[in-house]
């Protein structure tokens, strides 16, 4: 995935790293046992993707760094980058490549502040004038949905639609990658209507065969030349 730095009709601001990571973006959620988050990340490190992300929402905080520091080690040994969701300290403290803020985090300006241009920053959107903030105020990359109904999220909001995802990419000239309940069948049409990357969450963690799955979404058709 690659995307300019410079936001669309707006002022420069420091980002971080170039953000990569198409047309599939892992997030491995530990609702449970960390050691099947370990177990799925290992599964999925095995298709070689440029980067997951690690989710554990409502963690203690030594609890989920000694996590990070495990995945951050396991995927720096392929090459892949992690991206820890929410926890900007986290992300700092394990050595992660980035971090990924929700609408109701640590405002982007503030971890741009602490983070320089040491850490991608991506962040959650749910409409275009979301993303076009998100873009003005430095972001690396944005996250747009849900797209269809999710069972990875209790709050979820209303299904965006790929109308939505459509008037977010006229929007904004950042990576986009598109999330909630999005399987491989889905993936095409969403990826058509201007996601860079699909992320998707209960579809790895229930595949009889995580590693085939994410071969085949990186690989195969969903891969853009």
């Amino acid at each position: 995935m690659s995307g300019t730095s410079e936001p669309k009709g707006g002022p420069s601001h420091q980002r971080g790293p170039a953000f990569v990571c198409a047309p599939l973006y892992p997030i491995l959620d530990t609702a449970g046992d960390p050691r099947d988050l370990l177990a799925l990340l290992d599964a999925v490190l095995r298709a070689r993707p440029p980067c997951v992300q690690l989710r554990w929402k409502h963690a203690p905080g030594g609890v989920l760094l000694d996590l990070a520091v495990e995945v951050v080690a396991r995927a720096a040994a392929v090459g892949c980058r992690v991206i820890v969701n929410d926890r900007l300290d986290i992300a700092l403290a394990s050595g992660a490549a980035g971090v990924h803020l929700g609408q109701d985090d640590l405002p982007l300006a503030a971890a741009r502040r602490v983070a320089g241009d040491r850490l991608v920053i991506g962040v959650s959107t749910h409409d275009a004038p979301e993303a076009r903030a998100a873009e003005a105020g430095g972001a690396d990359y944005v996250g747009f949905g849900p797209m269809f109904a999710t069972v990875s999220k209790a709050d979820a909001l209303t299904p965006r639609t790929l109308d939505g995802l459509r008037a977010v990419r006229a929007a904004i000239r950042i990576p986009i990658v598109a999330i909630g309940g999005i399987t491989p069948d889905t993936a095409p049409a969403v990826l058509d209507a201007g996601a860079d990357a699909v992320a998707m969450i209960s579809a790895l963690a229930t595949a009889p065969d995580p590693t085939t799955l994410c071969t085949g979404l990186l690989t195969g058709p969903l891969r853009r030349p």
